[in-house]
């Protein structure tokens, strides 16, 4: 949730998309000729067509063969600047960082069995770079064609992002290279999410000088042990196309009708047994890694990271820490005796009573002072690099007359804060070495079959590691975004081992006598809640029995909706907080809300 105005310029990529169209419908040439992206183009610079192409061009073409050589080394970028449309990204600098550069790369890859793999699959942050973005790169192809000669080539799938923000910019890169060298790096950017700070809705591309230094990569055989587990562990899912099939195109036709079909990059369905996956064509064409393509999803983060580590050590240590005293975890420096009362439980549902905003609770409204009500404080909380720094920032906010439990404001602020407390009660339960993340990806994330999650933390001048925003900040791939939903849906189980305190999942979803907060807001079938990260959309079926379906937000229109019906509705995209009953209604359709109506 992050009600700012954006200058949103997508109408500038209309004419894009149908040049890219009218390119796909050109003839093939003959399978050993590359129409774009050739031998020569790669290796003298400047022989390149300048502006985005075709997405394709950075796959194999007809005809390609296994790569004449392996790939074990280090490559690297120096940063540049991008050629975007338009021309220029606005604003030009953003917390003293240039957002017309594109970041300097060192990242280590190797190949195997044709695939590319990095060795480092977290967010590359370099603190000396001029760049205001930073890049995470994923595992991509190698091969051969007849016309690279004796050289091999390679692309890779990556997104920009930064971690002040947690939109994503989705690219793709391809070199060629010999064993002993590489040639220049074509890259492009043509897709993205909602963003913040930065104004201006770009594509981007460049054709750079890259160098290489071939190397034995430390443990590569873990390496390549590792991938090959993550590609065991993905989750199949099959072609929009395929549910349209099995029960027909009209029992659908409204599962996306709420946002504007330019405006949404990826939306699905997913049953305990299957998946159905929609994508939005890029201007160039269907992105070339969508297994790979991972999604800044903003406030999402707040129930995938938040909530789940909540919930997983209230199952390791009992559901009563919800209701810790956050003054007995941590050191305040507030003014004020506001902070007094508050628990794990009222931070996870931002019922703190902390805040700027209005005294007005006639009816409240959650989003009263999220951000505008204190956008010069907000920001430099926000920009604020360092746990301390952000802590300071988060205590000299004042607090409202009716304290802890009794309504609910949206406040990224206290999500980060319950960061903080569950790191500070980790390391009273199992010592200072104790890492409030690494507990989350060993515990929750690894076991599910999530092997690699990106995520945004404090940056700290001390080499120490940073704490998890939680608040916004992770890059999930469809297959996280399954794996995870199935987690939720399975009451917090997974192959017969209890992850998530089941008695807290189930009233964070509605499936005990306990309900949240109003949030203000309403549908056509009641007033809508808000209760430990979720949303709580009411909906009542054709046949009258009332339901509550549990949905995750985040910026830009981004949801995963937790069914009653054991399915889960999810939509990354541009589109605002549009309603989501249609995705709702459509999962009732395909299997019925009701008990007495479901075969």
């Amino acid at each position: 949730m992050r009600p700012k105005f954006l200058k949103i310029q997508m109408l500038m990529l209309a004419p894009l998309l149908a040049v890219a169209l009218s390119a796909c419908e050109e003839s093939s040439l003959p399978a050993d000729i590359r129409e774009k992206l050739t031998r020569d183009e790669m290796v003298a610079p400047g022989s390149a067509d300048p502006g985005p192409i075709l997405n394709k061009f950075f796959l194999p073409s007809k005809g390609a063969t296994d790569a004449r050589h392996e790939f074990a080394g280090q490559l690297r970028l120096r940063s540049s600047v991008m050629r975007t449309e338009p021309a220029v990204i606005e604003p030009a600098i953003i917390a003293g960082k240039r957002t017309q550069l594109f970041p300097a790369l060192s990242v280590l890859f190797l190949s195997h069995d044709g695939y590319l793999i990095p060795v480092e699959r977290d967010i590359l942050f370099s603190p000396d770079d001029e760049s205001f973005w930073q890049i995470q790169v994923s595992p991509g192809r190698v091969w051969s064609e007849a016309g690279d000669g004796d050289m091999s080539r390679a692309s890779f799938p990556f997104i920009l992002t930064s971690n002040i923000e947690n939109e994503t910019y989705n690219g793709v890169a391809t070199f060629l290279y010999d064993g002993t060298q590489v040639s220049h790096l074509r890259y492009q950017v043509t897709q993205q999410l909602s963003p913040y700070f930065v104004q201006t809705w770009f594509v981007a591309s460049g054709h750079v000088a890259a160098t290489f230094t071939a190397m034995d990569i430390v443990g590569s055989d873990a390496i390549i042990e590792d991938f090959r587990q993550e590609l065991a562990a993905r989750i199949p899912w099959d072609p929009w196309e395929n549910l349209e099939v099995k029960v027909g195109r009209d029992a659908l036709s409204e599962f996306d009708s709420s946002i504007e079909p330019d405006k949404f990059i990826v939306s699905g369905l997913i049953t305990p047994d299957e998946v159905f996956v929609r994508f939005s064509p890029t201007p160039y064409g269907p992105y070339p890694y969508p297994q790979e393509m991972r999604h800044g999803i903003w406030s999402i983060t707040k129930s995938a990271a938040g909530l789940i580590a909540t919930l997983r050590l209230a199952q390791k240590y009992g559901d009563e820490i919800l209701d810790y005293r956050i003054r007995d975890l941590l050191e305040f420096t507030a003014e004020h005796d506001g902070w007094d009362k508050v628990t794990i439980g009222h931070l996870v549902s931002m019922a703190t009573g902390i805040g700027a905003g209005s005294e007005n609770i006639d009816p409240n409204h959650i989003s009263d002072g999220y951000i505008v009500a204190d956008q010069d404080a907000y920001d430099a909380w926000y920009l604020a690099p360092g746990l301390e720094e952000k802590l300071q920032y988060v205590f000299r906010q004042s607090n409202h007359p009716w304290g802890p439990g009794e309504h609910v404001r949206y406040r990224d602020r206290d999500i980060f804060l319950l960061a903080v407390a569950l790191s500070s009660l980790l390391k009273q339960k199992e010592g200072d070495a104790a890492n409030l993340w690494t507990m989350l990806v060993d515990e929750v994330y690894t076991p599910i079959g999530i092997r690699h999650m990106p995520a945004n933390f404090t940056k700290e001048t001390s080499g120490e590691a940073g704490m998890p925003l939680l608040a916004w900040g992770l890059y999930m791939t469809i297959d996280d975004i399954v794996k995870l939903s199935r987690l939720i849906q399975n009451g917090g189980q997974h192959n017969g081992e209890q992850i998530l305190s089941p008695t807290k999942l189930a009233e964070a979803r509605y499936l005990t006598d306990v309900r949240g907060l109003p949030t203000g807001a309403s549908n056509q079938f009641g007033d809508k809640s808000y209760h430990m990260t979720f949303w709580h959309e009411p909906y009542t079926t054709p046949a009258g029995s009332q339901h509550w379906v549990s949905e995750m937000h985040g910026w830009g229109g981004n949801v995963i909706a937790i069914m009653p019906n054991g399915t889960t509705g999810f939509r990354i995209g541009n589109g605002g907080y549009a309603e989501f009953e249609q995705m709702i209604s459509v999962s009732d359709k395909l299997k019925p809300f009701d008990r007495e109506r479901v075969e």
